[in-house]
């Protein structure tokens, strides 16, 4: 159906376009070296566009390839006759390539998308590479190895060869043309950029990040009053995007939808669509932001109890035992964080210090943790019928996933584990990590510390 144009349909006749209830800007950092990846850009624009715009809904797209301009779709509506099932999808805007792992293209998108497709409920859907933290560089040498091991082979977003520098930590985008990466808080800093001069300084209504290993309370945190709602996955996903055909064509039918019903939508169909495939392992997760100060206060509270009772060695070891019962998704210890503070409850002995305090704090961290990614559970019980197995790197049951990570590398406990930049990591620990938004509120990173110490006397 889709046919790539070569000359430019300049939107725009002169005249400001109409208001759109809903606006979806899609932003395809698809500058990597994995053809693979730069393949499945075009099926997933493809798809948008067999779908097409509305009245009501608008959708805008940019494409970043390597070795080619950038090109910048207003997707168009589908044709009224059903006989027709192939048209031209023409650029609307050429740029010479971009650096996509910048805060200024970025802007740059949404600026272009807002004058030419403005809307009242905006949809940022960002589809790219995701690494989770910022103490991973994809840069460095051996990465490739071990993404494809923990991703499960082809299907792991995070699979590719990158050029062998060693340069700033990661991040969240990578730009190959540019050697360019980009941190989650200059990714928080371009959509703080597009509030502010687009949307009034209000958070916008949903934030699709279309990457690995995402729903990170630390990354979320960095976005609180920048979104009411965000999509993110806890583990890798595959280069199919879960922007559907059926979440586009829901909204062209309702786009009066809210955005609660937008973000939950994705996670259902996506899942849903995985729900087949005995070898697929997927836990995408519908968060909440405007109820994460209540998780950054149980988290608080949850620091607060465990520093004094971490003194004690039965209760380390406790903690040990739940770190290795817990669901983790990448070696440098992204562990479900209400699945650990459930299996925390059942470790911690009952005459541990923790034990009066920490229990309440234990119940309000997994109503918060809901709270935060509250659609997750229900939208995969619902449509979910298996219940897979983690790949052999993680070694524990995807079904233990709530919704939500958080960090807790595994050499804070287990001196003999060994994986790539875990120096990096420990780094991270002591000069870094303290700098989060999520660790100054809550303290997890004096938990982190302290625990570490506490290992290696």
């Amino acid at each position: 159906m889709l046919v790539q144009g070569n000359s430019v349909e300049n939107g725009g006749d002169g005249g400001a376009p109409s208001a759109k209830t809903w606006g979806i800007y899609v932003y395809f950092a698809a500058d990597v070296p994995d053809p693979l990846m730069q393949a499945a850009v075009w099926t997933t624009l493809q798809t948008i566009a067999s779908v097409g715009s509305s009245d009501s809904v608008k959708i805008t797209a940019m494409i970043d390839l390597p070795d080619r301009d950038t090109e910048y779709y207003i997707i168009p509506p589908r044709p009224s006759d059903p006989k027709i099932t192939r048209w031209p999808l023409l650029p609307d805007r050429f740029l010479s390539n971009v650096n996509s792992a910048s805060i200024d293209t970025i802007l740059d998108f949404f600026e272009w998308s807002h004058l030419n497709c403005p809307a009242e409920h905006i949809a940022l859907i960002f589809w790219g590479h995701g690494y989770a933290l910022d103490d991973f560089d994809p840069r460095i040498k051996q990465k490739a190895t071990l993404a494809a091991a923990q991703a499960g082979g082809a299907m792991g977003r995070a699979v590719g060869t990158f050029p062998a520098d060693n340069g700033n930590e990661l991040k969240l985008l990578y730009d190959k043309t540019h050697n360019s990466v980009l941190s989650n808080r200059d990714f928080a800093q371009a959509i703080r950029g597009f509030t502010e001069t687009f949307n009034g300084r209000k958070p916008i209504q949903v934030l699709g990040l279309d990457c690995c290993n995402m729903a990170m309370a630390e990354v979320l945190a960095e976005l609180q009053g920048l979104t009411e709602y965000a999509v993110a996955a806890e583990t890798a996903l595959p280069f199919q995007s879960w922007l559907a055909a059926p979440i586009l064509r829901k909204f062209l039918s309702d786009p009066e939808g809210t955005p609660k019903q937008f973000a939950v939508a994705a996670v259902k169909y996506f899942v849903g669509s995985m729900a087949q495939s005995g070898n697929t392992f997927i836990e995408l997760s519908a968060c909440n932001l405007l109820s994460f100060e209540r998780l950054e206060t149980a988290m608080k509270m949850l620091v607060d109890a465990l520093l004094p009772a971490i003194e004690r060695h039965e209760n380390r070891l406790a903690i040990a035992q739940a770190w290795l019962n817990d669901v983790s998704f990448l070696p440098d210890g992204m562990i479900d964080l209400a699945s650990f503070c459930g299996l925390l409850r059942t470790t911690i002995p009952k005459n541990a210090a923790v034990d009066a305090s920490g229990k309440p704090v234990l119940t309000w961290m997994e109503n918060a943790v809901i709270l935060a990614a509250w659609e997750v559970q229900k939208a995969v019980q619902s449509v979910v019928a298996f219940r897979g197995i983690a790949p052999p790197l993680q070694g524990r049951k995807i079904a233990l996933s709530t919704g939500l990570s958080i960090w807790f590398p595994p050499w804070i406990q287990f001196p003999g584990v060994r994986y790539v930049q875990m120096q990096q990591s420990k780094d991270y620990l002591f000069n870094g990590y303290s700098t989060t938004l999520f660790a100054r509120v809550t303290g997890w990173d004096c938990f982190l510390q302290r625990l570490f110490l506490l290992t290696q006397r």
